[in-house]
């Protein structure tokens, strides 16, 4: 919350802090009341009853359209903007492109010290750009969306996808598919700490299943018979012999970084597969960190 106070913004940017709980313990409205009165940036709180991480967008969705303001900016509750320019370069990028949807990058950070190797995991987490480009991809992780695609793409986050994570990449493909144009620039970067229950190998393959089965089911939703079937088997195999060659770094190069990515990767593969049949894992019924 710190780090969202202490960005700065030039006189013409207007916004507020929508915080959305779907905890319901009343501790995070306690510490909001308490912040406001010394806050730069007014602060505001909504409920959403419903658990899972679909709720939550949804709500933030729903005050936003209620509300005078031209865009919506989403940022995860374990992270935090890089620079004090994080908000600013944003929306600067969506001026001077005129763009609908502005993401930017993702860096890794260990909690343990002793984990840094999952800092090395190349690619993972983030777009590896040097300049403002077009992009097909985004995330609510990192993201500015501008109030004529939310008008549009009813419902933005589809229940379906409430506790396995993804529902953002659907809304992305819904997006793209829509003729709205996005954008990606690396200089409006944020950062994520990932703690212990994130620094095995054991995670990343279960990460990379539930990218590739939600990623399955999101292009099935949106996509036409028999085309996306066969993208979706192309991908499989893809991502099956990116996983092999990783595998293959990492045990020549001693690298744990790489045996973790193939993880991600050979996980992707088989949960590509895992969506055809609906075979989830429900990532969001876990809690990671504090």
């Amino acid at each position: 919350m710190q780090a969202l106070q202490l960005q700065q913004l030039e006189d013409w940017v207007q916004v507020e802090i929508l915080v959305v709980d779907n905890d319901c313990t009343g501790k995070n409205l306690k510490i909001i009341t308490e912040l406001n009165p010394a806050a730069q940036i007014k602060m505001r709180f909504v409920e959403a009853t419903e658990k899972g991480i679909v709720p939550a967008r949804n709500k933030a969705v729903e005050y936003f359209l209620d509300s005078s303001f031209e865009a919506l900016v989403f940022i995860d509750d374990d992270e935090w903007p890089g620079e004090t320019s994080w908000l600013q370069t944003l929306v600067n990028t969506q001026v001077q492109t005129q763009a609908d949807v502005v993401t930017s990058v993702l860096h890794v950070i260990a909690e343990n010290p002793k984990d840094k190797w999952v800092e090395k995991v190349p690619g993972f987490g983030t777009h590896n750009k040097k300049k403002v480009e077009p992009t097909n991809r985004f995330y609510t992780a990192n993201v500015l969306i501008m109030r004529p695609v939310l008008e549009a793409i009813k419902p933005a986050f589809d229940m379906r996808f409430a506790f396995t994570g993804s529902s953002d990449l659907h809304f992305c493909i819904k997006t793209i598919n829509a003729g709205f144009k996005a954008v990606v620039t690396p200089f409006a970067p944020v950062i994520e700490t990932y703690p212990a229950s994130r620094t095995n190998l054991r995670w990343f393959f279960l990460r990379g299943y539930r990218s590739g089965e939600g990623a399955t089911r999101a292009i099935i939703y949106e996509g036409s018979f028999p085309k996306a079937y066969v993208f979706c088997l192309i991908m499989f195999g893809f991502r099956m012999l990116r996983g092999v060659v990783s595998a293959l770094k990492g045990i020549l190069l001693f690298q744990k970084a790489y045996l973790a990515l193939s993880l991600l990767q050979i996980g992707s593969s088989i949960g590509t597969l895992g969506g055809f049949f609906g075979i989830s894992y429900q990532e969001y019924k876990t809690i990671h960190g504090s």
